[in-house]
């Protein structure tokens, strides 16, 4: 009997700690709801674009965004977890970086992140109706190599008109003595090509004077070489929106090429690039000529001198931060080629890719100097060393 009393008092004990423990202090339920939501990556250029944001969650939601001016959810419901959320924002047209959050809320669980974009970092320029010069390039414009305030180049930007406001067309580095642009470059997606005809809209660029440029209006008469093509650093067909198209067919963004060369594989690569570019947050395009060892020149519509190049190439900078194959490089990869300025038997580019870097040994230029500041050096310096025909992606 003792024994039985033994256990029923240790059994009433154990009842009034439990009766104690859920009515002293512990009233309510634990909450045991996970919610959680993230960018892909908390940092974003200048230029208009996409990011991934993912939420982790065992319940129902909404999200809603700070600074919805600029920024837009592809979904603001749903449940569980989802990693396929869009946030497209568009351009910052300041120099001044901004922020955006994204905040999911669950009842009374809520769970914010923030992303910065930054912003376009402008020295003081000269700027007019249709564009600027600038003794360098000292912007935050991803596309842009060095430039040297020594070479007695000069750095010139034209901007164009696009859904109501004015953005950048495209940049070029004018060589007076040669009367060609060493380099074209521009931001492509499929906004920027837009749709359209060509205008053949043949004419003097308005940021020089007519003796400092080739006078195309006409084709280039024949020199010490022969007869050669107006061949566009940035092509016509990349620029169909708004007034753009017009600046691609002024004279500083115009070299002699081969025609052979003009209509055969530097024409399949720039469609190739445009098949990129549509399949791209935004791809960064550096198109440039090589003039060592130049020995021809061919004549403008006015008998000036335009010495004809020995090599043509482009760099390409890929940005898509939604891209699963981007994911440690801040979104970004990188493609180059080289070509000696001469007709190529067959269309295939595989022998002319490289990486970004074996383009820069080639050319002694340094391509997307901006890069760095946006993802870091080491990351920079991945999408430089890639070689792109070890990556499926290219399909080269």
């Amino acid at each position: 009997m003792k024994s039985v009393g033994r256990l029923l008092r240790s059994a009433m004990a154990c009842v009034t700690l439990a009766f104690c423990l859920c009515s002293c202090g512990g009233g309510e339920p634990m909450d045991t709801t996970l919610l959680e939501v993230a960018f892909r990556s908390e940092t974003v250029p200048a230029d208009q674009g996409q990011v991934f944001v993912s939420v982790t969650a065992n319940c129902e939601w909404t999200l809603d965004v700070d600074g919805d001016d600029w920024g837009e959810l592809s979904e603001t419901s749903g449940s569980g977890t989802r990693n396929s959320i869009i946030l497209n924002y568009q351009d910052n047209p300041s120099d001044k970086a901004r922020n955006i959050t994204v905040t999911a809320r669950s009842g009374k669980k809520t769970a914010s992140a923030t992303l910065t974009q930054s912003g376009y970092v402008i020295s003081t320029v000269v700027t007019t109706k249709t564009g600027g010069v600038s003794p360098s390039a000292e912007y935050g414009w991803m596309e842009l190599p060095a430039t040297s305030k020594t070479d007695k180049f000069d750095f010139l930007y034209h901007m164009m008109t696009l859904d109501g406001s004015q953005i950048r067309n495209y940049s070029l580095y004018w060589d007076y003595d040669n009367l060609v642009a060493r380099w074209v470059a521009y931001p492509l997606n499929s906004r920027y090509i837009g749709s359209g005809k060509r205008s053949d809209a043949w004419g003097l660029d308005p940021l020089l004077d007519a003796a400092k440029q080739p006078v195309l209006y006409g084709g280039l008469s024949e020199g010490n070489n022969g007869w050669y093509a107006r061949g566009h650093q940035i092509p016509s067909a990349d620029r169909y929106s708004g007034d753009s198209n017009v600046q691609t067919f002024y004279g500083t963004n115009m070299t002699p090429q081969n025609n052979d060369f003009n209509g055969g594989i530097w024409a399949d690569l720039e469609k190739k690039v445009r098949g990129w570019a549509g399949n791209s947050d935004t791809l960064y395009v550096v198109t440039g000529c090589v003039l060592d060892g130049a020995k021809y020149y061919c004549l403008d519509n006015v008998g000036k001198k335009v010495t004809v190049p020995t090599g043509y190439f482009k760099a390409l900078l890929r940005y898509s931060p939604s891209s699963t194959i981007t994911q440690t490089t801040g979104g970004y990869m990188g493609c180059a080629f080289f070509f000696e300025h001469r007709n190529y038997s067959s269309k295939a580019l595989k022998p002319q890719a490289m990486s970004i870097d074996e383009l820069e040994k080639k050319t002694g230029m340094d391509f997307f100097v901006n890069l760095p500041a946006a993802i870091g050096q080491d990351k920079a310096a991945a999408v430089e060393a890639a070689d792109p025909t070890k990556n499926s992606w290219w399909g080269l």
